[in-house]
């Protein structure tokens, strides 16, 4: 990226999300995702007992980790951390899966198409040229934004969202459900099963 002294960082506001799935579109039309495929997803549970009930969202994608697991499985040495993001560098990529294996929340898949692997990249692309990344212009609810690190004092509640203890995520959830975790399979892509009426519910 043409300024190497910034350090970019994605935080979303889940209590702002209204489940809308925009942020999912955007980022398929972005990146031309296959069908069954996202480097984007937004999950749903229901929480609570009748009457105090509550339907709970969590957007989620790559979360950028810092001294990331899929950047250390590479064998091809395909995925680098730049500015705070972590990429694929579809040169080297021979699409083996290692990388998908080695992430704790499935946020990575290999494209049957190109054979390469694929995963949110903060549309680095669009923020070489000062715009925002597609899902954050698409949001209706200003849920998702793209910061600075030197801006994070700004979201003193921000966390990262772990699937694992060695999880160092950069991208970080404000109010996020660690039940949600319970969706997310390490070594298995996001699957479209997490649309289904039957995973939706739980009781707490």
């Amino acid at each position: 990226m043409s300024d190497i002294a910034k350090q970019y960082r994605m935080v979303i506001d889940v209590e702002r999300c209204i489940g809308c799935h925009a942020c999912e579109v955007a980022c398929k039309q972005e990146f031309e995702a296959p069908l069954g495929f996202f480097r984007t997803m937004t999950l749903y549970m229901d929480t609570g007992n009748y009457p105090k009930v509550k339907r709970e969202f969590l957007p989620i994608m790559c979360r950028q980790c810092e001294d990331a697991a899929c950047l250390h499985a590479c064998t091809q040495k395909a995925i680098v951390d730049r500015n705070g993001i972590v990429m694929v560098d579809s040169e080297r990529c021979n699409g083996c899966g290692e990388c998908i294996k080695a992430c704790s929340i499935g946020a990575i898949y290999v494209n049957p198409i190109s054979r390469i692997a694929e995963k949110c990249n903060l549309c680095a692309h669009r923020l070489e040229i000062g715009m925002k990344p597609a899902c954050e212009e698409t949001c209706v609810s200003d849920a998702i934004q793209i910061i600075e690190e030197k801006e994070l004092k700004r979201f003193p509640n921000a966390k990262g969202f772990k699937n694992a203890a060695t999880d160092k995520p950069r991208t970080l959830h404000i109010n996020a459900n660690g039940n949600m975790a319970q969706k997310l399979r390490k070594g298995h892509p996001f699957s479209p099963m997490n649309y289904e009426i039957f995973t939706w519910a739980v009781r707490s």
